[in-house]
């Protein structure tokens, strides 16, 4: 599906659609990735203003994870909207935007733990070491459509990735210049000058 005809789908299709690939995959006797990776680029290739993604796709993430295939799923579907990308005369304007749509809604799911090691910041630079561009055709379909142009999922990335780098370089600057407290002793303050056993003796007994 494009992104236009997903756009129309509601969040209880959105539900249906998740749960009817879910399904799916469990009956299958072989080939039980296929349906929950056709499901996993159906929610992220839907333009994302009402923020529907992160509403419907975590039982996705868990059956993928569950046949220890959430990784490469995410690979091979980023390598495929990015080939497609670098590969436009294949591809009509609609379906190029769709591909976008993909990239861009990843970015910004995974844009929180980009300051950390692990699938998302590889996904992220994956996605910014491309350096797709959007073609004039696609530019126009989005406009059109969704009354916006939109930027390069690229350069998406690469702002995400310096966020991160930024909020990581503030938390480091934060550690090295908070205050170190010394720890505190148990034993009481007395005056150097008062020999031991005489800290209590009135006036009157020291005449």
């Amino acid at each position: 599906m494009t992104y236009h005809q997903l756009a129309l789908k509601d969040l209880d299709e959105m539900n249906e659609l998740v749960t009817s690939k879910i399904k799916e995959a469990k009956k299958a006797r072989s080939g039980k990735i296929v349906p929950l990776k056709e499901a996993l680029q159906a929610v992220f290739s839907r333009p994302n203003e009402d923020g529907m993604v992160g509403k419907v796709y975590s039982p996705l993430v868990t059956e993928l994870d569950r046949l220890d295939s959430l990784e490469k799923v995410y690979r091979d579907l980023t390598e495929e909207a990015l080939n497609a990308l670098k590969n436009t005369k294949n591809f009509k304007p609609d379906v190029q935007v769709t591909y976008s749509i993909f990239l861009e809604n990843l970015v910004a799911e995974f844009k929180p733990s980009a300051a950390e090691e692990g699938l998302e910041k590889r996904i992220i630079e994956k996605i910014a070491q491309a350096s797709v561009e959007l073609t004039k055709d696609a530019l126009k379909e989005r406009k059109r459509r969704l009354m916006k142009e939109g930027e390069s999922p690229s350069v998406l990335a690469e702002h995400a990735l310096k966020a991160a780098a930024e909020k990581k370089a503030l938390q480091k600057t934060t550690v090295d210049i908070s205050p170190k407290v010394e720890a505190k002793s148990d034993k009481p303050v007395t005056d150097p000058s008062v020999k031991p056993g005489k800290e209590f003796e009135t006036d009157e007994n020291s005449k």
